[in-house]
This record gives structure tokens, C-alpha cells and sequence, in this order.
């Protein structure tokens, strides 16, 4: 073979390699040559408070549709309906005042509750004291003539001036544990001796 031969032969087989590689033949391209899905590249994304192109009467920033539910959410169908909720909720820690529940229900309580109910559910927390309505004490009559079920939704979907705690009590188990606690607490205040 002549040497000519072997010179072209090396030659093109160093164009050919740099050819595969897209004429570097050290680093290696990241993205594709050709756009596979051409509408999905560069998407047209709407920031938010933006008008929206498609409909100028609305922005960008659309409520979901009616009955969604957000992702990791259980959906809760007695939102506006205490009869209803207090009639078919049961209490899976009824009869169950164990230690660990009640400990429970006296963190999540004295997190979330305690700042307009008080430590000890006289609605007396530090919150109540600016408050135009007072929040009610936990140990009324009324309040102990509630089931376990109208308590819990009371919790979970709020009730009067008192918003739904569901959001930061995302676990039904805990609000079922203040459940048990504010049970803890109108028994404890009933064996208590009247004030004179």
C-alpha cells in the first residue's frame, strides 16, 4: 500500500470520528441537534398576577377546578355541615386514653389551641385578650355536650370567628388527639371544686 493511501485512509478516518462527535472531538454536545417536540421547548409560561393572552378577563393565577383536591389531601365531606359531621364522624381513640394519644393532643394543643383557648381551655390565652369576640371556654356545658365528632369538626373546618386548623394539623390522627386532650382537660376541671 502506498503511502498516499495510508495518508488519505488516516485522514479520513480523523474526519469521519470528529464528524460523529459534531467537530469536537474532546467534548461532547448536550443537546440534541434536532427539536423533537418543537411546541414543547420553549413553553409560553405565565408568571403570576400576568393577564392572561388567551383571556384578558382573567389572569393567570386560575382557581382550580371545583372538587380538586390538593395533592397529599384527604377531601373532607362535611365542610359546612356540623349536624352531619357530629351524626357519622366516630372517634378511632374513643375509649383509648392512653398516654401517648393524650401527649399528643397536649403538644398539638398547646401549638395550635392554647393561644386563644388557653393552657388549660378557659379561653383565656394570650391571643383572647385583643380579641373583639372572646373565644369560648372548652369547659362549658355546651362544649361538653358536643360528641367527639362535632369537636373534631370544629377543628378541621372551624367554626364563628375561629378558622379551620386542618392546614397545620394535616394528619386527622392529631386533631383526633385534641379531640382526646380537650376531653382530658373538661374532666380534670370537673373534678376540680367549685370556686367559692
Amino acid at each position: 500500500m502506498q503511502l498516499t493511501t495510508k495518508i488519505f485512509i488516516l485522514a479520513f478516518a480523523v474526519l469521519a470520528a470528529t464528524a460523529c462527535t459534531g467537530g469536537s472531538p474532546v467534548e461532547l454536545h448536550k443537546e440534541p441537534n434536532a427539536d423533537l417536540i418543537q411546541d414543547m421547548m420553549e413553553s409560553p409560561a405565565l408568571k403570576p398576577q400576568d393577564f392572561d393572552t388567551f383571556d384578558r378577563l382573567k389572569g393567570s393565577s386560575r382557581l382550580p377546578p371545583a372538587g380538586t383536591i390538593a395533592q397529599g389531601r384527604e377531601h373532607y365531606a362535611y365542610k359546612g355541615q356540623p349536624e352531619l359531621a357530629e351524626k357519622n364522624l366516630k372517634n378511632p381513640y374513643s375509649g383509648k386514653m392512653s398516654a401517648e394519644v393524650i401527649e399528643l393532643g397536649r403538644t398539638k394543643f398547646e401549638t395550635y389551641c392554647a393561644v386563644c383557648h388557653g393552657y388549660e381551655g378557659k379561653g383565656d390565652g394570650p391571643v383572647s385578650v385583643k380579641m373583639a369576640v372572646k373565644p369560648p371556654t372548652l369547659l362549658s356545658e355546651k362544649v361538653v355536650g358536643y360528641n367527639d365528632g362535632r369537636i373534631f369538626h370544629i377543628i378541621t373546618d372551624g367554626q364563628g370567628v375561629m378558622s379551620s386548623y386542618a392546614y397545620q394539623m394535616v394528619d386527622p390522627n392529631d386533631r383526633w388527639a385534641v379531640v382526646n386532650y380537650v376531653r382530658s382537660l373538661q374532666k380534670l376541671a370537673s373534678n376540680q371544686p367549685a370556686a367559692k
